[in-house]
């Protein structure tokens, strides 16, 4: 059971527990439980172990191991065959430790720092700490003039967790079905659009516009570059234009061939935007090809690979 000293939240960025209350502090007061707390943030031991090294009995540092433990000031890690039997290893998982000392006054950080690039990138949609437009999914109903489904939509969570990271939610519901956006007319505020032209009808408004295009004859037979056609499934689009329906609106388009190149691009996006973005140089309009590949053998992607940027 959780004691009143519970830990409301690590900052991993300075590494620190914030708590707020000062039983764990009164645990780590004394000269042999900050002794102990430093032994922990250095490396996972076992009650035993610690005795060893600061020359004091097994019981005593059980006695503050097991209060430390209760106030969730440490976690057991994992364990050690020691003279036959198994001991159990703990770990303070933070440098320090700060007190909050009015909980209902203290508001958490809620977004990290961008790097320079990715916010160049993802402005004006992203700025200021917050999320400044739509992010634009296919609607999971036949819709559009080939009655298509979009399977694609779900990915978004990948993304959503990603811009998380940065920006505050605002009160605006800011997911919306392709459909919607069209109906209401809201395709001239700045958008995220997820999935194909084939599956989102938004990203087929804004695919004449972008530097490299689905085919537009066919939306499914490739991804056009100036320089050649990609064909693979797994291919997906990452691209930002100025949006053509507003000035000084953008629109990022994150879409593939199919849904497995769909979320290929927001593999890319989320996890290696630092080579992704490597020549971006804050072009209004650009845009980038790459592929999803299955390593293991699986039939799912797990690793993505940079094709060609214009």
């Amino acid at each position: 059971m959780v004691s009143n000293a519970e830990i409301i939240a690590r900052d991993r960025k300075i590494g620190t527990l914030l708590v707020n209350d000062v039983e764990i502090l009164r645990i780590l007061s004394t000269k042999r439980g900050a002794r102990i707390a430093r032994l922990l943030a250095e490396r996972g031991s076992y009650p035993a172990e610690i005795a060893q090294k600061l020359g004091v009995s097994k019981q005593l540092v059980y006695h503050y191991v097991s209060k430390m433990e209760k106030s969730n000031l440490i976690r057991p890690v994992g364990e050690e065959r020691v003279r036959g039997g198994q001991a159990k290893i703990y770990k303070l998982d933070a440098d320090a430790v700060s007190l909050i000392l009015n909980p209902r006054g203290w508001k958490p950080a809620t977004a990290r720092h961008m790097p320079e690039k990715l916010s160049s990138f993802l402005s004006p949609i992203l700025s200021g700490g917050r999320l400044n437009g739509l992010i634009v999914v296919g609607s999971p109903h036949p819709h559009g003039p080939f009655r298509a489904v979009a399977t694609d939509g779900h990915y978004g969570f990948q993304l959503g967790l990603f811009i998380g990271q940065y920006v505050k939610i605002g009160d605006e519901f800011a997911v919306r079905l392709d459909v919607d956006v069209k109906a209401e007319k809201l395709y001239e505020q700045n958008m995220i659009l997820l999935g194909g032209p084939g599956t989102n009808i938004v990203t087929s408004m804004m695919n004449p516009h972008l530097p490299i295009r689905f085919n537009e004859s066919n939306y499914w037979a490739g991804i056009v570059s100036p320089t050649q056609v990609y064909t693979y499934e797994s291919c997906g689009l990452i691209a930002k234009i100025p949006n053509p329906f507003r000035e000084g609106s953008s629109v990022i388009v994150l879409a593939g061939l199919r849904a497995v190149g769909t979320k290929a691009a927001i593999m890319m996006l989320t996890t290696r935007y630092g080579e992704l973005l490597k020549g971006y140089d804050g072009e209004d309009s650009w845009a980038a090809v790459v592929m999803g590949i299955d390593l293991d053998g699986d039939g799912r992607i797990d690793e993505v690979e940079l094709l060609e940027t214009t």
